[in-house]
């Protein structure tokens, strides 16, 4: 004898999904996907939702590469299983139909229609007719009746009145209009297309055109779009023709999505692409000037909206992008990606830094310099390129006299006062109180520094990522440094240090181009290789920094500052493109330690 499971925990068990931490009516909550495991990162990518009567479960696994979705429901009293349909389907009521004589079917219907270029043909194919109708606004009038046929029979109604106000049966069983013309058969069980409008007139407009398996939900958009988890978008209404009719649109290989060109019939084709699969659905663009396939058929003839169907396009899913016409010369007759200045013509010589938001990673042994160079560029692309920096240095504290490095850059001068041998201040030397005043009103708006002194609150790449994304929409911030990397609280969770290196630059790399906001990373190497007697330090490569080849493989420009004698190299050991440099050239600088500064030596 089959037991079948009582409670919620049980059913979920069943299907390997760890239990809830609530049963109730509506609940959603997000876990780690039992099919996929959440990828390599351990995503919690599974939305499960308990249904609103809280006898059963739906889950859907957000992940590209995995989309595992199901439902199941708790055994109805009598043992068997139940499902929402099945359950509700006592309550559906089977509309009686109008007698002949009720059916108007005289001059005026057909009028409306070929007023929209659908022929008597059309009209008379869908049974549709007139017939005397209580609207709220107008009581009884005269309506075009559209009806809702399902296995031959008729389930249900939809009453226009001439005043555009929409009607149907009470309660009657959600189905899609048209929904008997799509054709399955023992040799061909899974349908090649299914055409998706808004509204019946625009499904007998696609008939008239020469398209038959085209379907309309008896309601209209919703009036936003809501998250995937959100339980009111699982309970929507409007859209429960869809379960109904679940097997047959399961096996469709194409929807085109030919509803309205207006916002809510965007907000449509969103939801019908995410309930119906967005790697199943095509688009149709209108002509101009027509808001959907009435208005082509009625302004430009059957032809237009045949073209119209012919030309859909595939879905755009987030991540693949397709070339459209004119794209390539767009960018060739473009402004080209702006190339900035180091600040030096020795590293002018051999390094141009991008400025469209990429990924800089810089190295080197500690105390060669990297800090200082890194904060030395910054301060000329503040004064020469107008860039606004955000910076993470929590091994400057406090953060103030990280401030006051780069103001003694700035001025050419140290900001702490001078002293002779003696102990008394030399005047001229340092920067006086007016010049400090003065930098910091010239900081102010180019320089903001990002602080977690709270004990409470640990600085994650998660915690730098969201104050950026701030500082770049409300400050205009073009660049975000981080040094060092090491400073960062790593949450690597399950995964090995490869595997989060990995991951994290792939964020910070998305960040910088979705923003176009570039992100400098100052990363020590992870150890130094052991010196024979007589042998000279040697500069580290990408490699061996912590995590390995991801740092090689993610950056755009990866750059060593190596310091092993009185003068500071700048080695370039990555460039993603030529413009910006020629990979292992190499730059000499000399570097005062008074002011920050670097300079080209004499004689280069």
């Amino acid at each position: 004898m089959t037991t079948h499971p009582q409670h919620l925990s049980d059913l979920l068990a069943e299907h390997g999904i760890p239990r809830l931490r609530s049963q109730a009516p509506g609940h959603s909550e997000k876990l780690i996907c039992p099919k996929c495991g959440g990828g390599r990162s351990r995503e919690h990518s599974l939305s499960v939702t308990i249904d609103p009567d809280g006898e059963g479960v739906v889950w859907r696994c957000h992940r590209g590469n995995c989309g595992w979705q199901d439902g199941a429901r708790l055994p109805a009293r009598d043992g068997s299983r139940s499902a929402p349909a099945a359950r509700a389907a006592a309550s559906f009521q089977t509309p009686q139909p109008h007698p002949e004589e009720q059916q108007d079917k005289t001059a005026w219907v057909y009028e409306w229609f070929e007023k929209r270029g659908i022929s008597a043909e059309t009209v008379d194919a869908f049974g549709c007719y007139g017939a005397a109708h209580w609207f709220p606004a107008g009581g009884n009038q005269p309506a075009i009746v559209f009806p809702y046929f399902y296995e031959r029979k008729l389930v249900n109604r939809k009453y226009r009145s001439l005043d555009k106000q929409l009607m149907q049966d009470k309660n009657p069983l959600p189905t899609l209009f048209n929904i008997d013309a799509i054709e399955v058969s023992e040799a061909a069980p899974e349908p090649d297309l299914v055409i998706w409008v808004e509204g019946e007139p625009d499904v007998m407009a696609l008939h008239e055109a020469g398209f038959r398996q085209v379907v309309t939900l008896k309601d209209g958009a919703p009036d936003k779009i809501r998250a995937e988890d959100d339980p009111a978008r699982q309970d929507d209404k409007r859209f429960a023709a869809l379960a109904t009719h679940a097997d047959l649109l399961g096996g469709v290989k194409k929807f085109i999505l030919a509803g309205d060109m207006d916002e809510p019939g965007k907000i449509l084709r969103e939801e019908l692409a995410r309930r119906l699969g967005r790697h199943r659905c095509w688009l149709v663009t209108w002509p101009e000037g027509c808001k959907d396939a009435g208005d082509t058929l009625r302004l430009h003839g059957a032809d237009a909206v045949r073209q119209a169907i012919d030309e859909a396009v595939a879905y755009p899913i987030e991540g693949m992008q397709r070339l459209e016409p004119g794209t390539l010369l767009a960018l060739r007759h473009g402004e080209p990606p702006p190339l900035l200045s180091t600040g030096a013509g020795a590293t002018d010589r051999i390094l141009k830094l991008p400025g469209e938001g990429r990924l800089i990673v810089v190295t080197g042994i500690p105390n060669h310099g990297k800090s200082s160079w890194v904060m030395f560029v910054k301060v000329h692309l503040m004064r020469e390129h107008r860039r606004r920096f955000l910076v993470f240095s929590p091994e400057m504290q406090p953060w103030e006299s990280y401030v006051a490095q780069c103001a003694a850059v700035r001025a050419g001068k140290p900001f702490w006062p001078m002293k002779d041998g003696q102990g008394r201040p030399l005047p001229g030397l340092s920067m006086t109180d007016e010049e400090i005043k003065e930098a910091e009103a010239w900081f102010r708006p180019r320089l903001v520094m990002l602080v977690s002194d709270a004990e409470d609150v640990a600085p994650s790449l998660d915690w730098i990522l969201e104050r950026a994304k701030a500082a770049v929409l409300r400050d205009g911030t073009t660049d975000l440094v981080i040094d060092p990397w090491n400073e960062v609280e790593h949450q690597r969770g399950d995964m090995t240090e490869t595997e989060y290196v990995g991951r994290s630059l792939q964020r910070l790399r998305s960040f910088a181009n979705r923003h176009g906001c570039n992100v400098w990373i100052v990363a020590h190497p992870t150890k130094l290789r052991p010196l024979k007697p007589g042998d000279k330090i040697e500069r580290p490569v990408m490699y061996d920094i912590n995590g390995g080849a991801n740092w090689a493989n993610k950056a755009d420009l990866g750059i060593a500052v190596h310091s092993p004698d009185s003068v500071t190299e700048i080695h370039l050991l990555k460039s993603r493109y030529q413009r910006w440099g020629r990979r292992d050239s190499k730059a000499e600088l000399e570097f005062n330690k008074q002011n920050g500064r670097y300079s080209t030596p004499m004689g280069q």
